[in-house]
């Protein structure tokens, strides 16, 4: 994939060898780069791109066009949400809450996370040799397609006939591209604790269709057991947060940085990769715990978790080789990967400690609290992390001042709505909750919000220069 930062340094290390001035070191042109984007204008700066790569080959188009398409999907969403929480506060008599739920989750998982996190994988994992063949194209338009079918089903439906099929549409192409891409991506010569990584993330969100399909099974011969509809939507929950997800983003995260990892970190980053991989299906009667399952499912998830907290020391040790590696990049980027793992770490402690009584039933008899540790795990973690990506990479040009309002805003906008969604958990238990929840959620969503608008913005000013 073509890298936008580096495209930009080769232009202005162009333009200073026709002046016959040649930069020292890295921090000398460092900061020619800064006063060069300060001072070319926009017509000039495009001509010294062009000139530096003129291959702009069909391969990054294609990238950019499912990327500029997922942070579109994005605002969606966040618009979804404000709709949601504000029908809590105000009366909407036209939006019916149940349907508009069931639309905004599922094109949160098919319109943002998956399509996003799969482009990805394809453009940044595998060869453009393999990244470029038609097949992906098809997939991914088939993933959008689905994405935005369900968004409409269930927001004019809820769970019906339509939005089943649109559904196990959706399910059925996920397949078909994890086949396809587990078989490309053994090919590569990516290290091994990346492609397990990826690998495992793809066998979870195959996986994780099993949850789907049991609450289908339910809905089409309306035998609402609510025991069983609720330990299928945890397993789908579980395989999708902490198995796609999780794993998705540390394959990226670790490939991006292999060629900087010290010898001495990589042994550590590999036992990390194979544990939580490994800690995944034990972990999964974590949540099964609500229902005070028999001896040996408890042992089971009492495996899990300590698997979990083996791969959280691991994870420390690896931060501390890390270091280095972590100041050299710029404040925005320090401050949002700081956040995003940050939420990694606080959710495998959260969830690890759910084997004990007294915390499990707290957490899974309180929707707060719930939907706080969805949040966590879904923009505090995935989010932050694909948008310091993004920023890393070029994707969302850092030299533009909206660029680093839009990074700043959705995060203190994430930020404010952990807060305020665990403090409504802890008020339900001790104070039997507050009407001014609500309204600072409601808020809250509004500023995530913008802060997806801005980010959209963001990209439309990068692309120009591109």
């Amino acid at each position: 994939m073509l890298n936008y930062g580096l495209k930009i340094v080769n232009a202005v290390t162009t333009l200073h060898h026709q002046l016959h001035f040649r930069p020292k070191n890295g921090k000398q042109l460092a900061c020619i780069c800064k006063q060069e984007l300060s001072l070319l204008t926009k017509k000039k700066l495009k001509s010294l791109i062009s000139l530096s790569n003129k291959s702009n080959t069909y391969n990054t188009i294609r990238f950019n066009k499912w990327i500029s398409l997922c942070i579109f999907n994005l605002c969606i969403v966040a618009l979804l949400g404000v709709i949601l929480r504000s029908k809590i506060v105000f009366s909407l008599p036209l939006v019916n809450y149940n349907h508009l739920l069931e639309a905004h989750s599922h094109f949160t998982f098919g319109g943002w996370v998956t399509p996003v996190l799969t482009t990805l994988f394809i453009y940044e994992l595998l060869p453009e040799s393999i990244s470029q063949r038609l097949v992906y194209q098809w997939l991914q338009g088939s993933i959008a397609i689905c994405a935005w079918g369900m968004l409409a089903a269930f927001a004019v439906q809820g769970y019906g006939a339509i939005s089943i099929i649109i559904s196990l549409c959706f399910v059925l192409v996920t397949y078909l591209f994890g086949f396809i891409f587990i078989r490309d991506l053994v090919r590569t010569k990516l290290a091994s604790y990346v492609k397990l990584l990826a690998l495992t993330s793809i066998l979870c969100l195959i996986l994780s269709s099993s949850g789907v399909i049991i609450i289908t099974y339910i809905y089409i011969t309306q035998s609402f057991d609510a025991i069983f509809y609720r330990d299928a939507l945890f397993t789908y929950l579980h395989f999708q947060y902490n198995g796609f997800f999780t794993l998705a983003i540390f394959a990226i995260l670790f490939n991006l940085i292999e060629k900087r990892t010290p010898v001495n970190a990589k042994r550590n980053i590999r036992w990390f990769s194979i544990l939580l991989c490994v800690s995944v299906v034990p972990s999964l009667f974590l949540s099964f715990l609500w229902r005070d399952p028999n001896f040996w499912l408890r042992l089971v998830a009492i495996t899990g978790s300590i698997l979990m907290l083996l791969s959280f020391y691991l994870f420390l040790i690896c931060a501390r080789l890390f270091r280095t590696i972590y100041k050299e990049e710029t404040l925005i980027l320090r401050f949002l990967i700081f956040l995003s793992m940050g939420s990694f770490m606080l959710k495998v402690f959260l969830q690890s400690f759910t084997i004990f009584p007294l915390i499990g039933d707290a957490i899974f008899g309180n929707r707060p609290i719930i939907m706080g540790f969805l949040h966590l795990v879904f923009l505090g973690f995935v989010t932050i992390f694909i948008l310091a990506y993004f920023i890393k990479k070029g994707i969302l040009l850092s030299q533009i001042k909206w660029t680093a309002t839009a990074a700043v805003i959705f995060a203190i906008a994430v930020i404010l709505n952990e807060v305020f969604l665990i403090s409504q958990g802890f008020a339900t238990m001790f104070i039997n909750g507050s009407s001014i929840f609500p309204w600072l959620l409601w808020a809250t969503g509004i500023l995530l919000f913008i802060g997806s608008i801005l980010i959209a913005i963001a990209r439309f000013k990068t692309r120009r220069y591109f």
